[in-house]
């Protein structure tokens, strides 16, 4: 069996079967992200399809350049794909709904951080707008735009900020890529002292103690908003 390398350069010289070949040796990584799509009113194999045209995507438009992996670049063409087929399909009654719902949340994230000094909550701000916080979360992850690899998961002025490609290895399984992938969406949705904690615990491995002594505040306390966090993370991650 070739490899993605060699399949993709004779591709870029022409052989369309190499194209081919290259979709169905990465099919793995839509079922991947497929996995964590389903249960959504839609069929299983609708879903697959579109992913698959993310992956010719990610065929035609990726770049040796890039620095990363085929696989690595394709999860998130893949995603972003069936987010778009997800937040576009169906009724119109029900796509402007659910944008009207993320429109109302941003709005009220945005009135909430000016108000408060800091990145609100979800919970705070599905409090703030009268709305079901699992609705807010499905609508805000409705409207979110794909990621790009060169993205960073802390705050924009942080230039420790880490960047979702930092967190892919040419180690990772198709498994571990797609969980990578996701786990900046759901970090997004951590209040920023919650973020700042997980990213320097699990992405700069520091201590408790390093984090508590860096921010000011106790190790106990370190310690407790570690553990509701990764709570919260939990639950959207259920989701």
């Amino acid at each position: 069996m070739m490899s993605n390398t060699e399949l993709l350069e004779r591709y870029r010289q022409g052989d369309e079967a190499a194209k081919d070949t290259i979709v169905e040796q990465n099919m793995g990584l839509v079922y991947s992200v497929v996995k964590r799509f389903m249960n959504r009113n839609h069929e299983t194999e609708d879903l697959i399809q579109i992913g698959a045209i993310g992956l010719i995507k990610a065929v035609k438009k990726f770049d040796d350049t890039f620095g990363v992996q085929f696989s690595t670049y394709a999860v998130p063409m893949i995603a972003g794909e069936i987010k778009r087929f997800l937040r576009d399909d169906g009724a119109v009654k029900v796509s402007r709904s659910i944008k009207e719902t993320a429109i109302k949340g941003r709005r009220a994230e945005e009135a909430l951080r000016k108000r408060l000094g800091r990145n609100p909550g979800i919970k705070e701000i599905a409090d703030e707008c009268c709305i079901p916080q699992e609705e807010l979360m499905q609508a805000f992850e409705a409207a979110v735009v794909p990621e790009s690899l060169q993205s960073g998961i802390g705050d924009k002025d942080d230039k420790r900020s880490v960047r979702l490609i930092e967190m892919l290895t040419s180690e990772d399984t198709e498994e571990k890529i797609v969980d990578k992938v996701f786990v900046k969406e759901v970090l997004a949705m951590l209040p920023e002292r919650e973020r700042k904690i997980i990213i320097m615990r699990y992405f700069r491995g520091k201590t408790q103690s390093e984090i508590a002594e860096m921010i000011g505040i106790s190790q106990v306390q370190v310690s407790r908003i570690e553990k509701k966090a990764l709570s919260k993370l939990r639950e959207s991650a259920e989701i």
